[in-house]
């Protein structure tokens, strides 16, 4: 009709994935205009070890497969590669938490990063939106708020990752898997021949091979290397040496001998502190780094639920804001104690599908009581604290 605008296209961001792919399908369609953006971020000096390195590298088979699949349905193609970003806002941060012996938040920032490129690339292209092929809902709402809620699927639920990207990314992201299931998408990808070879890696163990860690080691001077023990942390006796904080991951298992295994838990000095996976479990926990849904009232305890898959074991918790970044949520009756230091954590309005995110945080930190630790003083003496408490005050991040 005369005076109508037209629809502003659209910037569909394409992972090398099936679930991206079907999303664009869906769109096109709808007849839908669109554009393609694939991001390949590897830094040059790990392309050939790139494929073992992340589980997100972009192999030039896998870009030109991309690219047959937009010239058959006529989308044109960019291929965004921001390097120096990535090593920016993703690697370094992460080689900088792993020397200092706190959590990295590698598969997080990734994300937040490959999807601010994203809205950023869409708004250079005047888009009106961008899609991915996230199963989560987001809803935009009359007085300009934002909100994300599980999908239809409980366990492929991407809406706690979703619910931590910022305003500017969420006021611009559409989701066409949101009403679907794996399943669905599979089925869709049969009948329109979608097919594309595994990855090597997993999401979530990028640099965690031998070539990996060659890599992390070629990236640590040795002046930052904090050469020392690992120690029980109950007992402080000796269970080994490291040569580094680089070298393990909070939360990592370390075998400690034939039978026994224990966790990395902290740190004190140059002393790596290991404890079983059971000291990590409560009725409560702190949360920080939190990302709230919009229009919660947060003078009040929220009443909300983790969502473990289906509805069936969901469990029910308080959330008592403290402030804009944090709050202490506690399990309410009987279950198992889910929570689990330096984990991500995301607390729904209500069980099952369709449910709004009201909490989006990590857990920890906690007031942990050792017995006794060890602190090598300039002159290389050894002094004992007994009953000291020591606060794990770094950032836990999944």
């Amino acid at each position: 009709m005369v005076g109508e605008k037209k629809p502003k296209p659209i910037l569909v961001g394409l992972s090398g994935g099936i679930h991206s792919m079907v999303a664009a399908y869906l769109l096109r369609i709808q007849k839908k205009e669109l554009y393609g953006a694939i991001i390949a971020a590897t830094p040059e000096d790990m392309q050939e070890a790139g494929g073992t390195l992340f589980s997100c590298h972009q192999e030039d088979s896998r870009i030109a497969a991309v690219k047959k699949f937009c010239d058959h349905l006529h989308i044109p193609l960019t291929v965004l590669r921001p390097r120096e970003e990535f090593q920016d806002m993703v690697l370094d941060p992460w080689v900088a938490a792993r020397v200092s012996g706190v959590r990295p938040r590698l598969c997080q920032d990734c994300h937040q990063f490959r999807m601010q490129m994203l809205a950023r690339q869409a708004r250079l292209m005047n888009c009106g939106s961008f899609v991915t092929g996230h199963f989560a809902k987001v809803f935009k709402h009359p007085d300009g708020t934002v909100t994300v809620h599980s999908s239809n699927d409980t366990e492929m639920d991407q809406s706690g990752i979703v619910s931590a990207l910022p305003f500017d990314v969420l006021s611009l992201l559409e989701l066409p898997l949101s009403e679907l299931q794996l399943k669905e998408v599979l089925k869709i990808a049969e009948n329109f021949q979608l097919h594309l070879p595994p990855r090597p890696l997993a999401p979530g163990v990028c640099l965690a091979s031998s070539v990996g860690a060659t890599w992390l080691a070629s990236q640590v001077p040795e002046a930052l290397r904090h050469k020392g023990e690992l120690q029980d942390a109950h007992t402080t006796s000796r269970l080994g040496t490291h040569q580094g904080f680089f070298e393990f991951e909070i939360g990592q298992t370390v075998p400690v001998s034939q039978d026994k295994s224990l966790l990395v838990v902290g740190h004190d000095e140059n002393h790596l502190m290991l404890d079983s996976e059971s000291c990590w479990r409560d009725r409560g926990v702190q949360v920080t780094q939190c990302h709230w849904g919009q229009g919660e009232d947060h003078s009040t305890p929220l009443r909300g639920f983790i969502h473990h898959g289906g509805g069936v074991l969901d469990q029910e918790v308080l959330i008592y804001p403290k402030t804009l970044g944090g709050a202490y949520v506690e399990l309410v009756g009987e279950g198992e104690e889910p929570f689990v230091e330096g984990l991500p954590l995301v607390v729904f309005k209500r069980r099952g599908k369709n449910a709004k995110v009201l909490l989006n945080g990590v857990m920890g930190p906690v007031l942990r009581e050792w017995p006794s630790s060890k602190i090598e003083t300039a002159e290389d003496e050894e002094l004992e604290l007994e009953g000291d408490d020591h606060k794990i005050d770094k950032d836990f991040n999944f």
